[in-house]
């Protein structure tokens, strides 16, 4: 029975024990002693100024033949921005010691005079599934806000009035009395000095913009000198952290008032040189430039301020970016009718109105420049033509009302051989001047031209300038008509293209072949 009992229970109790014994001392943590180093390069401790970088560097050492992937993380920080070296690596025999550096912006207005961190090193042994962490403090004091600036005035200079005037209140109340006399002494500048010399200009734009400016720049000095007044004052950093970030916004918001204004008065200035509100100008490109001038100002003015009160604005600058690759990718086409529409409004090789000569051949009166495409009027079809920006911008157009709505035209007669030629050079110079519409200005006086003997007639043109584009087709039928009828009157003939085929030759050929043959 107890051998039984022995074999039974004992020995696997016994065996059990050893077995587990084996298993804690393969699965135990390791000794501390062939755990990775980590050197401290810098002081964990230290003094910063505000708005400033501070860095911080620490040196992993690998202390065993044992091989480590190294996480690390920072933990502490809030929404201040930090870079960091590396976010993991690994400790191997390739790479026995590691330097990771972290670079932390301290703002311009913490929410506290002292900020601890902590930075955790976690390492796991490569081919296992045990991790262990090593964690580092770091602690930063500020300087620079507030400590050192109470009971002072501009620029650190100390309060010069008599007790009991000399304490911190009376600083406050001499520092806001300073600010309010720069503000006024700024304004007071801009309206009676300044204002004074832009009114000698020509333009009137100078004159808006100093207008413009005036009472923003006394908000945002007397804004800003509350602030650093405040300073003064031993109170809570976090309250003046607030007062900054209100500061900000109401910077932001009048520099975007500011600027939008300034950018409207341009356009009023370049629609007055452009001619004026019913001009091209004025009634297409200035709402549209309007309206991208404000969204610019808008998305500039919220970046800026983003960036101000210590937001990184870096991925939201990527992402735009990505997005307008995007976006103009998808929308090449309609982009490029758009600049090709631009371009046509800036450059204006013609304005509404105008009668151009498309390379078709037809005869168009221009009705709108839009921004994506142009619309035509055919004059001799009666036809409303819609073109794409791009397809009119990449096309030879002729403009036959610029510079002036004159247009030369060219007449060709043909008269019989044997036909006097200085008669028929009189008629045709004479049918020219005695019609209303042609042009019998110096430089500008119809030409009679003999060109050359053709097949059946002996060949001129006649040269005439009309005054009215637009009439120079009724004009040209009435020159041919006078034409012909002096033609007629004075009996010179108009010839038209003949053959003479003479077979008499041929005839007698084949008679003589037909005698041949008989005989």
């Amino acid at each position: 029975m107890t051998k039984m009992l022995l074999k039974r229970i004992i020995i696997p109790i016994i065996i059990c024990i050893a077995l587990s014994s084996l298993f804690v001392s393969f699965s135990s943590p390791q000794s501390t002693d062939s755990l990775p180093i980590i050197g401290e390069d810098d002081e964990y401790t230290v003094n910063a100024s505000i708005g400033s970088t501070h860095s911080f560097n620490w040196t992993i050492y690998k202390n065993s033949s044992q091989n480590y992937v190294v996480l690390i993380q920072v933990n502490g920080l809030g929404s201040w921005s930090y870079r960091i070296s590396k976010d993991y690596f690994v400790l191997d025999e390739s790479n026995q010691y590691q330097i990771i550096g972290l670079s932390v912006d301290i703002p311009q207005y913490p929410q506290d005079k002292q900020i601890d961190a902590v930075v955790k090193f976690t390492f796991r042994p490569i081919n296992q599934t045990e991790t262990f962490s090593i964690t580092k403090p770091i602690a930063i004091t500020f300087t620079g806000i507030s400590s050192g600036e109470e009971n002072t005035i501009i620029r650190g200079i100390q309060n010069p009035l008599p007790p009991p005037l000399d304490g911190p209140y009376s600083a406050f109340g001499l520092s806001i009395i300073i600010w309010a006399a720069i503000a006024f002494f700024v304004y007071f500048i801009t309206k009676r000095v300044i204002m004074v010399l832009v009114k000698k200009t020509e333009t009137l734009l100078d004159d808006a913009i100093i207008e413009i400016i005036r009472i923003p720049i006394l908000i945002i000095i007397i804004l800003y000198g509350i602030i650093h007044s405040l300073m003064k004052l031993d109170i809570s950093i976090g309250f003046i952290a607030s007062l900054n970030t209100f500061y900000m916004v109401v910077l932001v918001f009048t520099v975007i008032y500011m600027a939008y204004r300034i950018f409207n008065e341009i356009l009023e200035e370049l629609t007055i040189r452009k001619g004026g509100r019913f001009s091209t100008f004025g009634t297409v490109l200035k709402p549209i430039f309007k309206k991208i001038g404000l969204t610019v100002i808008i998305i500039g003015g919220v970046i800026f301020g983003l960036s101000s009160i210590g937001i990184d604005v870096t991925a939201l600058l990527a992402g735009a970016g990505v997005a307008g690759l995007v976006i103009a990718f998808a929308a090449q086409d309609t982009l490029s009718n758009f600049f090709s529409g631009i371009h046509l409004l800036l450059d204006r090789p013609f304005r509404i109105g105008d009668i151009i000569l498309l390379e078709t051949g037809e005869y168009c009166r221009v009705e709108n420049v839009g921004m994506r495409s142009t619309k035509l009027y055919s004059l001799f079809d009666h036809e409303l033509i819609i073109l794409p920006n791009n397809s009119v911008a990449n096309q030879k157009i002729i403009n036959i009302v610029q510079p002036d709505t004159r247009i030369r035209k060219t007449i060709e007669v043909g008269v019989a051989y044997g036909s006097d030629l200085d008669k028929v050079k009189k008629i045709l110079m004479d049918v020219a001047l005695n019609h209303e519409k042609v042009v019998h200005e110096t430089g500008f006086e119809p030409v009679v031209r003999f060109t050359g003997f053709g097949d059946s007639s002996l060949n001129f043109i006649l040269l005439v300038w009309i005054d009215d584009v637009m009439k120079q087709w009724g004009v040209l039928s009435d020159l041919r008509s006078s034409i012909d009828d002096e033609f007629k009157r004075e009996h010179i003939t108009i010839p038209f293209p003949q053959r003479t085929v003479w077979l008499n030759t041929v005839k007698k050929q084949s008679s003589k072949k037909n005698n041949d043959k008989n005989k």
